[in-house]
C-alpha cells in the first residue's frame, strides 16, 4: 500500500496509541503511519505516583516516542493539534501545517476539569507535562514559604498523589490535605478499600476534608460552595477529566462533556474513518477515565485500524465489568481492590511494580 494512498494519522501518544505503533509496526505498516504528539516522551500514568514519591526517575516511566517510531519506520511529529476537519480529512497543527489522513485515530488524553474561572494551582493533567509543574512545586518547597499543600480530588489519582507528596516532602514541615466533594475517598471503589484508605491517611498524617466542594481559592484559602474555608498555600488539582476544547469545533459527535462518542469498535459514531481511545473516547458502556482501559483498548484499536485498511468487519472492544485497581501508599505498600474485596500489603506493591515494569518493557 502506498503511503500517499493510505495514510494513517495517530493523534496523541497515549497508552492505546503506543500499542498501536508497536503492533502495526510489527506488521510492516510503519511507512503509512504518522504519530503526532506535543512531546516526544509519553508518560505511563500508573507509575506517576512512584515518580512523585521519588521511586522512579523520569526515564523509568516515560516512553521515548521518537525511538519507538524510528524502530518501525513511523513518522513522528512533535506538535499538537489545533483542529480537525473531518469533511476534508485534515488535522490542523500548531506548527501551522495541515495533515491529511485516510484513517485518523485520536488518543490525546484529557484536560483538568477545574472550577469556573480557576487559573491557580498545579494540575496533574495533562500528565505529559506534569514533571515540569512538579519541579515548580519543588522550587516553592525549598523557599520555605508554604506549609500546607491541598490535593483536590478524592478519586484514585488524588489519593495516590496525596500519599506520594507526603513522602516527597517528608523531610520538610509541609502538611498534606486531601479535599473533595464526596463523603469518602475513592467513592467508586469498595467499602473495604475506602476503610483502609481512611485508616492509612490518618496514620500518614494526611488531613481529609470530605464534602468540600471547591469553588474558589483566594488569599491562601480554599473556599467551598457552602462557604467553608480551608487554609492552603498551594493546590494540586487531581479532579475529574475534561475534553480538549478544539473538539467542539470539529463536527464530531461528542457527549455532553465534549468527549468523542464511539461505538463498540472504538469508531466515531459520526465519522467512520475516525477512531478514538483512552480518556478522549466516550464509550457506549461508560467506564472511568483511567489508564487501565486505554491499555486494554490498544490491541483492539490496532486490529481495527488494520481491518479498516482492507475493509474487513471490525472487532468489538469489551471493557471489563470488574477491574483491578492498585493504589500505591508510597511507603512500600499498596491496596488491591476488585469485586468489592480489598487487601493491603507490601506484596501488592511488589505485584504492582512487576505489572508496571512489564508494560514499560514492551516499548523500550
Amino acid at each position: 500500500m502506498a503511503e500517499d494512498r493510505f495514510p494513517i494519522v495517530l493523534l496523541g501518544g497515549g497508552h492505546a496509541h503506543v500499542e498501536v505503533v508497536r503492533r502495526l509496526g510489527i506488521l510492516g505498516l510503519g511507512a503509512q503511519i504518522t504519530l503526532v504528539s506535543p512531546s516526544r516522551y509519553a508518560p505511563y500514568s500508573g507509575m506517576l505516583p512512584g515518580h512523585i514519591a521519588g521511586e522512579y526517575a523520569f526515564d523509568d516511566f516515560h516512553i521515548d516516542l521518537v525511538t519507538l517510531c524510528a524502530r518501525f519506520g513511523i513518522t513522528f511529529l512533535e506538535t499538537s493539534a489545533t483542529g480537525i476537519e473531518p469533511v476534508h480529512r485534515r488535522v490542523l497543527l500548531a506548527s501551522g501545517k495541515d495533515l491529511g489522513y485516510r484513517i485518523l485515530s485520536i488518543d490525546i488524553g484529557s484536560t483538568p476539569s477545574l472550577p469556573e474561572g480557576m487559573v491557580t494551582g498545579i494540575s496533574v493533567k495533562p500528565i505529559a507535562s506534569f514533571t515540569d509543574r512538579l519541579a515548580r512545586l519543588d522550587a516553592l518547597a525549598t523557599t520555605g514559604n508554604f506549609s500546607t499543600l491541598a490535593v483536590v480530588g478524592q478519586g484514585v489519582a488524588g489519593v495516590e498523589v496525596a500519599f506520594a507528596l507526603r513522602r516527597r516532602f517528608a523531610a520538610r514541615d509541609i502538611r498534606i490535605a486531601l479535599v473533595g466533594r464526596a463523603a469518602e475517598p475513592v467513592p467508586e471503589r469498595s467499602r473495604r478499600a475506602r476503610h483502609l484508605l481512611e485508616r492509612e491517611m490518618k496514620r500518614a498524617g494526611i488531613a481529609h476534608h470530605p464534602t468540600f466542594d471547591v469553588v474558589a481559592f483566594h488569599d491562601a484559602e480554599l473556599i467551598a460552595r457552602d462557604g467553608r474555608r480551608l487554609a492552603a498555600d498551594e493546590i494540586v488539582w487531581a479532579t475529574s477529566s475534561g475534553a480538549s476544547s478544539f473538539l467542539r469545533e470539529s463536527g464530531l459527535l461528542l457527549d455532553e462533556k465534549g468527549f468523542i462518542r464511539v461505538d463498540q469498535t472504538l469508531r466515531s459514531l459520526s465519522h467512520t474513518d475516525i477512531f478514538a481511545a483512552g480518556d478522549v473516547a466516550s464509550l457506549p458502556d461508560p467506564r472511568p477515565k483511567a489508564g487501565v482501559f486505554a491499555v486494554r483498548q490498544g490491541p483492539v484499536l490496532a486490529e481495527n485500524i488494520r481491518r479498516s485498511l482492507v475493509q474487513e468487519s471490525l472487532k468489538p472492544y469489551r471493557p471489563q465489568h470488574g477491574w483491578l485497581v492498585l493504589i500505591s501508599l508510597a511507603d512500600g505498600r499498596a491496596i488491591a481492590d476488585k469485586w468489592d474485596f480489598a487487601v493491603l500489603g507490601r506484596w501488592v506493591a511488589r505485584w504492582k511494580g512487576r505489572i508496571d515494569s512489564r508494560f514499560m518493557q514492551r516499548y523500550r
